[in-house]
């Protein structure tokens, strides 16, 4: 099965990323998962709909709270990787024929965005969420892997659930 994903992630205690994530929803579901000092979301709307500009405009938003990620990768071909802070995109890389190419990073992120570019998107994501902290099956699970997970039983406790 061929996948595509979409994950956020950012330096935010829970509560804060809950309080916020509630006023984000628009009635579609959220997975919250702590991974201290990360906090992973899950977006159904955004993940359904593969729209950069709409993962860009919610990643600038969810920075107000800290340093953010968020990765998309598309038919296991193409990826999405932006950082933002203080409401600010301050790193993407996009490979893939409807992403990319495009490479933009400040100097000390330069060379770890290119070593990705060269990488399969899904090694890419692993490695990237690894550098920042994250632990990288976070970073490389979408809205529906959780979707799938919860029906069967297999989400841990903390998982927070919003809609």
């Amino acid at each position: 099965m061929v996948r595509s994903f979409l994950s956020f992630h950012v330096a935010a205690p829970l509560e804060e990323v809950r309080a916020w994530a509630q006023g984000q929803t628009q009635g579609a579901g959220v997975f919250l998962v702590p991974d201290p000092p990360w906090v992973s979301l899950y977006h159904e709307a955004l993940e359904a709909q593969e729209d950069p500009q709409a993962i860009r405009a919610f990643l600038e938003e969810l920075s107000h709270l800290g340093r953010a990620l968020a990765f998309l990768v598309l038919a296991e071909e193409e990826l999405l990787f932006l950082l933002a802070e203080k409401g600010e995109i301050k790193a993407q890389l996009a490979q893939g024929a409807e992403l990319g190419p495009r490479l933009q990073a400040p100097a000390d992120l330069k060379p770890l965005l290119e070593k990705a570019a060269s990488m399969p998107p899904l090694s890419a994501v692993q490695a990237l969420a690894t550098h920042f902290g994250l632990h990288p099956d976070h970073a490389a699970l979408g809205f529906l892997d959780l979707l799938e997970a919860e029906e069967e039983g297999g989400l841990p406790e903390e998982v927070v659930y919003l809609e």
